[in-house]
Order: C-alpha cells, then sequence, then structure tokens
C-alpha cells in the first residue's frame, strides 16, 4: 500500500499559497507554433503562408516559433528556411518572433544561423543533433559552438528526444544553461515531472516552455514560463483567455477554460496520424492539405481560401452516419458574452 504523507493544516495552506504565488509569477507566455502552406504541387506557398502570420499576429499571443516541427522544417530546403523566416519577422513586427535554425548538419545550422540574423531576428531555437547518435559531451559542444556563433542572439534549446533520439537530462540542461546567449528550452514530448525537476536546478530567469498544448496551466504549476503551441494557430482564443486566468489566479476561470483547451487539442490533433494514408503519402508536405477521419475522433482540416481559417469536422456516429461541423477560428482575443470559443463566428 503506498504511504500517504500527511501535513499539518498549516504547512496544506502554506503549500497552497506557494502554488499560487509561483503560478502568479510566471509570465505564462503564448508563443505559436506556426504551420505553413503548400501548394498542390507540394511547393512552398508564401502568400498563404503570409495569411496564416498575419492571423498569428492579430491573434493576441505574446510570440511565433517559426521552422519548428509544426512549420515542417525537415521538408524544406535552406533557401525556403530563409525565406520564411524573414516573411516572418516582416509580419510578426509587434510579437516576439524565435526562429528554428535546428538542422541535421552543423554545417546547415551554421547557413541558417546566418539566414535568421539576416532576416532580423533577435531570437533562435536549435533542436538537438538528430539521426545519429551524440553523446552528452557531443551535445554540449555543438550548443556551445552554436551559441558562440549567434552572438547576440537569444538561444533556445530544443528538446524533443522522440523524434531526435537524444535525451537531453537535467545535468547536461544546466550545463547548456550556463553557456552566453542561451536564454531557455522548449520541452517536447516529456512529462511535467521532467519540467519540475528542471525548474529547480536552473536559474529562475531561464525560460522553460512546454510544447504539449493541453498541459499550458498545469506546466505553469510546475515552473514552466508558458506553452510554445501549434493548436494556437488555429484557436487561440481560450489559450489567450487561459492567460489572463492564470495572471488573475482565477482558479474558476482556469478550471473551465482548460476544457475548452481540451476540446480545441482533441479537434485540431496536429500529429500526422491524423491523415489517413490515402491522403497523406510518404514524404509529402501537409500544409493545408484536408486529413478525413475514419473514426469517430473528431479530426480537423483547414479549407483553403477561406475569407480566415475555418475547419472542418467530420465524424462518424454509432449508426455509421456521417456528421461535420465548421469551426471557425477567429483572432478575438476575449470571449464574447455567453459564448464558448468553437461557437464564435467571425
Amino acid at each position: 500500500m503506498q504511504a500517504v504523507k500527511r501535513l499539518h493544516p498549516t504547512s496544506v495552506l502554506l503549500h497552497a499559497s506557494l502554488e499560487r504565488s509561483s503560478n502568479a509569477m510566471r509570465s505564462h507566455d503564448i508563443i505559436t507554433a506556426v504551420p505553413l502552406s503548400f501548394d498542390q504541387s507540394g511547393g512552398l506557398d508564401l502568400d498563404g503562408s503570409r495569411r496564416i502570420l498575419e492571423y498569428v499576429a492579430a491573434s493576441g499571443v505574446q510570440g511565433a516559433l517559426v521552422l519548428g516541427t509544426t512549420g515542417e522544417f525537415p521538408a524544406l530546403s535552406i533557401e525556403e528556411r530563409n525565406a520564411v523566416a524573414r516573411l516572418s519577422v516582416e509580419i510578426l513586427a509587434g510579437v516576439r518572433v524565435i526562429v528554428h535554425v535546428g538542422a541535421a548538419s552543423r554545417f546547415e545550422v551554421s547557413q541558417l544561423i546566418r539566414g535568421a540574423r539576416d532576416a532580423g531576428a533577435t531570437e533562435i531555437a536549435v533542436l538537438t543533433p538528430y539521426y545519429l547518435p551524440a553523446t552528452p559531451d557531443e551535445v554540449y559542444d555543438f550548443f556551445r559552438e552554436v551559441a558562440s556563433e549567434a552572438a547576440g542572439l537569444d538561444v533556445y534549446v530544443y528538446m524533443f528526444e522522440a523524434r531526435t533520439g537524444i535525451p537531453v537530462d537535467a545535468d547536461l540542461l544546466v550545463r547548456l544553461a550556463e553557456l552566453p546567449g542561451v536564454v531557455g528550452v522548449k520541452v517536447s514530448g516529456e512529462s511535467l515531472d521532467l519540467i519540475s525537476s528542471f525548474r529547480e536546478r536552473l536559474p529562475e530567469g531561464f525560460r522553460i516552455y512546454t510544447g504539449a498544448d493541453g498541459d499550458f496551466a498545469r506546466a505553469g504549476r510546475a515552473g514552466a514560463d508558458g506553452v510554445i503551441s501549434g493548436v494556437a494557430s488555429a484557436f487561440a482564443v481560450p489559450f489567450v483567455a487561459m492567460r489572463d486566468a492564470l495572471l488573475a489566479d482565477d482558479t474558476g476561470r482556469i478550471a473551465t477554460l482548460q476544457t475548452d483547451i481540451d476540446e480545441v487539442v482533441e479537434a485540431v490533433d496536429g500529429s500526422p496520424r491524423a491523415c489517413a494514408p490515402s491522403t497523406a503519402s510518404p514524404g509529402a508536405r501537409s500544409g493545408a492539405s484536408a486529413c478525413p477521419s475514419p473514426s469517430r475522433t473528431p479530426r480537423c482540416s483547414r479549407v483553403s481560401n477561406a475569407p480566415s481559417l475555418v475547419f472542418t469536422e467530420t465524424a462518424a456516429s454509432d449508426d455509421g452516419r456521417r456528421t461535420t461541423k465548421e469551426l471557425q477560428c477567429c483572432p478575438h482575443t476575449s470571449y464574447p458574452a455567453g459564448e464558448r470559443s468553437l461557437r464564435v463566428r467571425c
């Protein structure tokens, strides 16, 4: 039987007070992970990507991460990535722009750092080396070289072991945090317990962002400074409202908004698994392609050439009939009275 630690009532109140205090002190940044638009042949559609960036710029978030996993960076050339970096800095002039410059080789990373700097970016994220194995010392040496070359830019370590095969534990991250210019980390695919363990050992000013959209509020309690959210690129409304509630420490509102966030996360499900094999061929760049669902699980597909971002959700009922509804994503920064985010129409 699991032992239960009994706390004195005063200790319980102190623990709750400290949790509320920690929650209120966090900035709870919403950094939108921006998707890109591609044409029917798989070519990069800069005009369509411009419209997505314009939506993000007006959505009430604090910043954007471009050319990350949501931005399908492995499917882009160096030239395409640098073009997107220039466009992003231009369109997102009113918010922070973090340009991801990670690549499979140090040579490519160097070109991308130069491209980000030339575009006017002041913040970059760098994925750990991937595909080929690397020891912690090799990862450290890689970031030491990157930080030196990126002098004058704020550098974020981008850790995603599930995709890279390269783990970053607390010991390594503490070493990386001591490098000049390394100011934060994006943690993808990891538990809140790991974020808590990072927070305990890292300097207070070192930023920790979770990549788990649904954990926005919970990650704040674990010590994260915010979320890098792909879902917010389409449904910013509940995330912006959640940030307001977190900053106000409104526990009732936080609980209500968590339901909304869970709903949009389930609806969008940005994983490539959402696309049926008949519509997503290996190596294809997804962009605005439709992803119909063979199951009852809600899936959304962006309708191109719409006046704003519109998603069509299709689900099969128990009797085999299929039902559809439209979810329209509008760059509102607050909830209309009596409305929930998924019901808002422009």
